[in-house]
């Protein structure tokens, strides 16, 4: 499959939102305090009436998502957000986040990530975003390697959260 997409707002396409909504539960959805099945089931609604023509970084609760659609095909490849707050309480001061990174299971390792969070960063940089932050428990070397530096982590139960950013 060729890996040349165009990112497209969810709200565009909001019947093709069921399968990237399945991945998100399948990676996040379940065991973590930070975000529930119920609350992927709101980000999800919730996006397909954000506004995805400017960001404002003076505006609270912005949220958006876009699907990273296969040019030949129109299948989903991968989604990826921007959203101005994130679930971590202890960094909500840092804004914008980009959030709810997953590409297709079949296309990992296959550049079509790094190429989608390219595209993303493109995006943010024409809002007039100069730095985006994310964090990871388990793909922090894949961050850094694209640039990202670790700021912080967040140590949980059982687990490390990472946190990092880039300046655009």
């Amino acid at each position: 499959m060729s890996s040349s997409f165009e990112l497209v707002p969810a709200a565009s396409f909001p019947n093709l939102l069921d399968q990237p909504l399945e991945w998100s539960l399948k990676l996040w959805g379940e065991g973590k305090e930070e975000f529930t099945a119920d609350d992927w089931h709101k980000f999800y609604r919730n996006v397909q009436s954000a506004d995805y023509e400017k960001w404002d970084l003076s505006v609270d609760g912005k949220e958006t998502l876009y699907l990273a659609l296969s040019k030949n095909t129109q299948e989903v490849l991968a989604v990826i957000g921007l959203c101005d707050f994130d679930d971590l309480e202890e960094f909500r001061h840092l804004k914008p986040w980009l959030c709810a990174f997953v590409v297709r299971e079949d296309l990992r390792g296959s550049g079509v990530g790094s190429k989608v969070l390219a595209a993303m960063e493109e995006k943010a940089k024409s809002f007039g975003i100069d730095v985006a932050y994310l964090w990871s428990e388990d793909q922090m070397s894949f961050y850094l390697n694209r640039g990202y530096q670790k700021i912080d982590e967040l140590v949980k139960p059982g687990r490390t959260l990472h946190i990092l950013s880039k300046t655009l």
